[in-house]
């Protein structure tokens, strides 16, 4: 974990409290590795552990989507198997990941820095490559990837340290982000809506943390138009994943506060651009 990221982190539970540093065990190449910090408010305390932060403690999966992303060889496998085919699959044309990624940092607009989220980051293929893309544009500011499986963020820590990116992974709920109000220039998230569980709490983070000439990115999974489809889905939505239509995916962003700048599908996949509304003027 950076350090210089420390002061704009704070307590979950009391999101205007930034947390204080209790101990640093050990630091390593100006990342720290093993410590704590602390709430000084309701007196949480937080461990770092392998440079990952973990604000969520003994709280388990709620679905058996969340539970699979538990399993370190589905960590492992992730990225190596499924995650490059993907959207070609789904959206039924040559859609590879450099096609996703290079729309992603453009639709992000990372140039102008600041604190980047990758919310639900899995093995961190998006905070990689917004980490890349500020690197290029010589932006300034802090990547933060987070999740709700450590299997998953060790296996992104591994990913981003090999290519020598400087990121920052918090284990932590995206209903409950541990971040101060208006802190986040970007927010982005690719396909975890479809199994975070409440998306009205998850949206109402992202109203929170999105300055007001910032923006949120999100690529996520519609109803499928097709009688299979739609059996196939309600077959996964016993594991806990949720397939919103365009219509509900759109509500859901209103009623959380958040309108739609840009948006565009590709079969069931569905990359939106969104903004707090008082930059609807």
């Amino acid at each position: 974990m950076d350090p210089n990221l420390l002061p704009l982190i704070t307590c979950p539970h009391h999101p205007t409290v930034t947390l204080t540093v209790e101990q640093i065990e050990h630091a390593n190449d100006g990342t720290i590795e093993r410590g704590y910090l602390r709430c000084p408010h309701c007196t949480r305390r937080y461990p770092i552990t392998e440079g990952i932060l973990d604000v969520l403690g003994t709280q388990w999966p709620t679905s058996i989507a969340q539970l699979v992303n538990e399993l370190p060889p589905a960590a492992w496998a992730y990225e190596r198997t499924w995650r490059p085919l993907a959207l070609s699959l789904l959206s039924g044309e040559q859609f590879p990941l450099e096609r996703e990624l290079n729309l992603i940092t453009e639709l992000a607009g990372v140039e102008r820095g600041g604190l980047i989220i990758d919310v639900g980051c899995s093995n961190g293929l998006y905070a990689r490559a917004l980490a890349h893309a500020c690197r290029h544009h010589g932006a300034n500011g802090f990547v933060v990837g987070i999740d709700l499986s450590r299997p998953m963020l060790r296996e992104a820590r591994i990913r981003a340290r090999a290519q020598k990116l400087n990121i920052s992974f918090i284990r932590a709920s995206a209903q409950a982000l541990p971040f101060a109000d208006s802190s986040a220039n970007v927010l982005v998230m690719g396909g975890s809506l479809n199994e975070i569980g409440d998306i009205a709490a998850a949206l109402a983070e992202w109203r929170r943390l999105i300055t007001p000439d910032g923006r949120g990115v999100l690529m996520s999974l519609a109803a499928a138009p097709t009688s299979g489809g739609r059996l196939l889905q309600s077959l996964l939505s016993t594991g806990g994943l949720q397939f919103p239509t365009i219509t509900e995916l759109n509500r859901a962003f209103a009623d959380a506060g958040l309108y739609v700048r840009d948006q565009w599908q590709y079969g069931i996949v569905v990359f939106s651009v969104v903004q707090v509304f008082d930059e609807m003027a």
